[in-house]
């Protein structure tokens, strides 16, 4: 090969490098864009999902909260009995919030409260919820602190698994059977009292 073979040859692979790295970044331009696409549509499928998670958590409110409402009231003896109670309290210089899906009370000799949630499908964290909110009621229901107090969860669906983690926490279950509510409890079952003793 001649020098000025060669130098062709070098001169084209000049030209084949630099139409290599312009056609390198005209593909990671096209993958950028594609990325943000695809986390556009990502994000959008996560918000309709999210959305379809919320009407289903709506209906089961819409289906359960009046047989709560009702066992709140003559089941527990509770005088007054509302939905979506929500209340704030400065906790440590930071203003926490806390929403129970109904809540019960009654003064007097009854002097009883009761917190319940509602899921459309009982999971560990929907028990674990109601736990804490039971735990914190003192600091954001001040005004019912020295009651007796109870929880109760009501679910479309639970597993029996977890369905026997509710009655071992003493929390009153109800549960959908055969298109109706009702209050689910064994025959041994005990509420805990979460307030006072």
């Amino acid at each position: 090969m001649t020098d000025q073979e060669l130098k062709d040859l070098i001169g084209s692979l000049a030209v084949d490098t630099q139409a290599l790295k312009a056609s390198q970044a005209e593909t990671g331009k096209q993958i950028k864009e594609l990325q943000a696409e695809t986390d556009k549509q990502i994000k959008e499928l996560g918000k309709q999902i999210g959305g379809l998670g919320n009407k289903f958590g709506s209906f089961a409110e819409g289906l359960l909260i009046p047989t709560v409402k009702r066992i709140l009231s003559e089941d527990l003896g509770l005088e007054q009995v509302s939905e979506r109670t929500e209340r704030s309290q400065m906790v440590d210089g930071n203003q926490m919030y806390m929403e129970v899906d109904v809540f019960g009370y009654a003064n007097g000799t009854n002097n009883t409260a009761c917190i319940a949630e509602i899921k459309s499908h009982l999971r560990e964290d929907g028990i674990d919820q109601l736990l804490r909110q039971l735990h914190d009621f003192p600091i954001f229901f001040r005004d019912h602190a020295g009651k007796r107090l109870y929880g109760l969860i009501a679910a479309i669906d639970a597993s029996r698994e977890l369905q026997e983690r509710v009655w071992r926490e003493g929390i009153y279950l109800v549960l959908m059977h055969n298109d109706i509510a009702e209050l689910t409890v064994p025959k041994n079952f005990t509420p805990k009292n979460y307030g006072i003793l």
